[in-house]
């Protein structure tokens, strides 16, 4: 398993699923989600509003870019209404994204931890509680393949 640090910008990253996530109350998309949301000309906007995704905890929605991201897919996954989200709940996710991630066959990850889902945590654990279930996940479902996983930084530099 590799980790490593992504700080490239968002449409720059190549990748074979880029995977983002959202918060069922926040009325629209931001940071990172918000930026290829724009990019994709608001495909997961058109969906929130058509109420075929609205980031339920677990959901998820894949996007092909279409050549407008490097990455070949990008994968956003519902986080629940933020009252309700907690660091056992980002744990289980991370099991569930992991999941997913495997059913497409994919061995480069790019991701965008949901730090703005834990605004008074320090970003190094939101990072650590994720990886360490999304990892293990990996580890289980495909042994003795290797993974790349990219984590972006949060959109503020934290």
């Amino acid at each position: 398993m590799q980790i490593r640090e992504i700080a490239e910008a968002l449409e720059d990253i190549r990748t074979e699923v880029l995977v983002l996530f959202h918060l069922e109350d926040e009325p629209a998309p931001r940071g990172h989600l918000g930026r290829a949301d724009w990019i994709l000309l608001s495909a997961l906007s058109r969906l929130r509003v058509r109420g075929k995704f609205a980031g339920a905890r677990g959901a998820a929605a894949l996007f092909s870019p279409n050549g407008k991201l490097k990455a070949e897919r990008v994968l956003v996954v519902g986080l629940g209404p933020r009252g309700g989200f907690s660091k056992t709940a980002l744990y289980r996710l991370s099991y569930q994204a992991a999941q997913t991630i495997l059913s497409l066959g994919c061995t480069d990850v790019a991701l965008d931890l949901p730090f703005r889902a834990f605004p008074h945590e320090r970003p190094d654990r939101i990072r650590r509680a994720f990886l360490e279930g999304f990892t293990a996940e990996l580890r289980r479902g495909r042994p003795g393949i290797t993974f790349t996983v990219g984590v972006l930084s949060p959109p503020d530099g934290n």
